[in-house]
């Protein structure tokens, strides 16, 4: 049988914007109508206890990462699949691939987020301690800025490093579990200050209106997570139009690179 693989360029390092956008949907499509034939609920490990689902769909077969727990705010100790729902609908929405495919399903009869497992990675906390160097160091570390400028408009932790995941064969990054992010602050997060964006982040973020976000992530997020969004969208803005002011446009801004990682 098939092994279906995470395309690990995050799809635009191969593909044009509408294969791209073709191959997403697909993935999108194979978790909502796969067939669950195997789950592991011991195997995964995480505050949130996920469950790891192999699904199969003809001759494809699968891993995803299923999260049924869903304690958003105001509870105390704030927890939800939704989250990670929205974060995903917001990479769409700005144009990136930092997250990867996930939608919302029932699995064993809980309903939740199915994510696709994320094959042959390793987290960037075990990345620096085996001191593994990569092919393109400027691509990696302008990854890496992109999803620290992404956990800033999140309001996520930042640089976590085991939740940043490198493709052992591209180096490319990603970066998982959103199940506590979206704190309704206004505010970015301190001691995570945005040196870079790429140009694709940063024309998302220009693009990115207040409706949209609105209508885009309501079924997610309540109205003042919403609002410490939007607020947060426009800190990054002037955040980094001040550093383009100041430093010029190349210094702050980068681009991807095609057959590179992220850079």
């Amino acid at each position: 049988m098939t092994l279906l693989v995470w395309a690990p360029s995050f799809f635009r390092i191969f593909l044009g914007a509408v294969e791209e956008e073709s191959q997403m949907r697909s993935l999108e499509n194979f978790l909502r109508k796969a067939a669950v034939i195997a789950v592991e609920k011991d195997t995964v490990g995480g505050r949130t206890a996920p469950w790891l689902v192999t699904l199969v769909e003809g001759s494809v077969k699968r891993r995803a990462i299923f999260k049924y727990i869903d304690s958003p705010r105001p509870s105390l100790v704030p927890s939800s699949y939704k989250y990670e729902l929205a974060a995903y609908e917001l990479t769409k929405l700005l144009g990136i691939e930092i997250v990867p495919p996930v939608i919302e399903r029932e699995v064993n009869g809980r309903t939740g987020s199915l994510q696709v497992y994320l094959e042959n990675c390793r987290n960037l906390k075990d990345t620096e301690r085996k001191k593994l160097e990569p092919p393109d160091p400027e691509a990696l570390a302008n990854a890496i800025e992109e999803v620290r400028v992404f956990e800033n408009l999140t309001y996520d932790e930042c640089q976590n490093k085991s939740d940043m995941l490198i493709h052992r064969d591209t180096w490319k990054v990603c970066r998982v579990d959103f199940a506590d992010a979206f704190s309704a602050v206004p505010e970015l997060i301190p001691d995570c200050d945005i040196v870079r964006c790429s140009r694709r982040l940063y024309q998302g973020l220009l693009q990115l209106s207040e409706e949209t976000v609105k209508s885009s992530l309501a079924p997610y997020l309540n109205p003042d997570e919403i609002n410490a969004l939007i607020a947060r969208k426009n800190l990054i803005v002037a955040k980094i139009k001040a550093l383009i002011e100041a430093k010029g446009e190349d210094a702050v801004l980068f681009s991807q690179r095609p057959g590179k990682s992220n850079g």
